[in-house]
């Protein structure tokens, strides 16, 4: 099936610098066959996020589960999404997890940790959904901290960057521009590197590494949509 020339890709992300807060989503293309946009799902998963953060109380605590069961009870739209939200907390990282999107920690400009990931098998993330007659479906929401010192790097996205760029890629794209280099700018250049390799045919991905361990033969990148990523 084409995609739509009108779609604003499969990925969403928000960040609530306020509550030190900040997620990302990623629409199951899957779902385009039977004519869904997953990625207006994931737009209105996230934005209701935003919106339940900024009504907490003044000194409120960021329930990051909770408020991601409410952001979803409110999403209407029909489709489904993984996610991934996480708050700093003092000197330590917390974060809520549904499927494939997540995020990396580097210190020294070094991996030093990566949120896990969750699937039912290979390629099927476990997700967040809405449908047509079932209605909502709600998948485990796994939950973790790491303790980050001042100076991390937290590189954030959904798979369409884990699945084109191993952490020790990351690495070398923070050696080389990390010094003096905007957020903003990484960002640019990492998602940059990850969309060429998304495309190549001779690069040996993350994914094709990972599809191969399950006795399946994928050859280079993983093409993708619109990738979210944060810094």
């Amino acid at each position: 099936m084409e995609s739509n020339p009108e779609s604003l890709g499969e990925d969403a992300h928000f960040i609530c610098q306020e509550r030190q807060t900040f997620g990302v989503a990623d629409g199951v293309g899957g779902r385009a066959m039977k004519g869904i946009d997953s990625g207006i799902f994931a737009r209105e998963l996230m934005s209701n996020y935003l919106t339940a953060l900024r009504s907490l109380k003044p000194k409120g605590d960021v329930n990051l589960k909770k408020i991601l069961l409410k952001a979803h009870s409110k999403t209407v739209a029909l489709g489904s999404s993984t996610a991934c939200v996480v708050t700093l907390k003092r000197d330590r990282l917390c974060y809520a997890n549904v499927g494939d999107s997540g995020f990396m920690v580097f210190r020294g400009k070094r991996l030093v940790y990566r949120s896990p990931t969750h699937h039912s098998f290979f390629n099927y993330p476990f997700s967040l959904g809405n449908w047509v007659q079932k209605g909502k479906r709600r998948a485990s929401v796994f939950l973790g901290e790491f303790d980050v010192e001042q100076g991390d790097i937290v590189v954030a996205g959904t798979d369409g960057l884990f699945d084109n760029l191993f952490g020790s890629e990351i690495e070398e794209i923070l050696q080389e521009h990390g010094g003096g280099s905007c957020p903003q700018d990484l960002a640019w250049t990492i998602t940059t590197v990850a969309s060429m390799n998304s495309t190549s045919e001779d690069y040996d991905s993350p994914f094709a590494v990972a599809a191969e361990s399950k006795g399946i033969e994928h050859i280079g990148g993983k093409l993708m949509t619109l990738l979210s990523l944060l810094l």
